[in-house]
């Protein structure tokens, strides 16, 4: 369906407000939920919310174990499950409806934040520096810069283009997946004004199709964050 998006330009930058809006709401849901559920914490009787948190921090360090051999940097942990909840959030919000007006040229005001690329790039790139930044604190800036010239002194056109290639895939990976599966929801969505007939056969598909992107959601997030182990456990080396 064609729709366009709710744009403002602000010092000649141009800023989706329907990005800024559902990227803003997962962050709080993110924000609520680390609030809530350690909110309180008990050793003896945790309750079921605490149970739930304490086995998101640990299915996260069972990551960084197969990772990193290491679980113990805080630090990461906490990046690792921040990361977790927030793309899981954000990949589950288009899903069960969207938002448009009812106008000559509809506007799309919800969508998941991840079925944009400017989004899934801009957190592939900040994933990205912060494994050379880690790097660099580890091993000094020297270090980092040498990194770029081995095996051979000659690989470092080759190395320097894997860096771009690992950010695109990183982040074109999670868009692709977000986008294909909300791009089949709306056509889906669409048959209902088709009549009764053609939106009661595409009922059934539509449930199962947002099952599925359910669960290809938790499966980008679980491979965005692996693979964010994996980078932070190349730079540690």
């Amino acid at each position: 369906m064609e729709h366009s998006r709710p744009q403002v330009v602000w010092f000649n930058l141009t800023f989706d407000l329907s990005i800024i809006l559902t990227s803003t709401i997962a962050a709080i849901i993110v924000f609520l939920i680390a609030f809530l559920t350690t909110r309180n914490p008990s050793a003896n009787t945790p309750k079921k919310w605490q149970n739930f948190m304490e086995w998101i921090v640990e299915f996260v360090k069972n990551i960084m174990n197969d990772s990193l051999i290491v679980s113990s940097n805080l630090f990461i942990l906490s990046t690792g499950v921040s990361l977790l909840m927030y793309l899981f959030i954000s990949n589950l919000l288009g899903i069960p409806f969207s938002i448009e007006t009812a106008e000559l040229h509809p506007v799309s005001w919800w969508r998941s934040p991840t079925a944009d690329a400017h989004v899934t790039l801009t957190l592939a790139i900040m994933i990205i520096v912060y494994t050379h930044f880690i790097d660099i604190r580890l091993h000094g800036f020297k270090h980092f810069f040498l990194s770029f010239f081995k095996p051979f002194k000659f690989l470092f056109p080759i190395n320097a283009v894997e860096q771009l290639a690992t950010t695109l895939t990183l982040g074109l990976r999670l868009f692709g997946n977000i986008y294909a599966g909300e791009v089949l929801l709306a056509l889906l969505a669409s048959s209902v004004s088709q009549g009764f007939v053609v939106a009661a056969l595409a009922t059934v598909p539509m449930l199962l199709w947002q099952a599925f992107c359910i669960f290809i959601g938790a499966i980008q997030a679980y491979i965005f964050v692996t693979l964010t182990m994996v980078y932070i456990a190349h730079r540690l080396t």
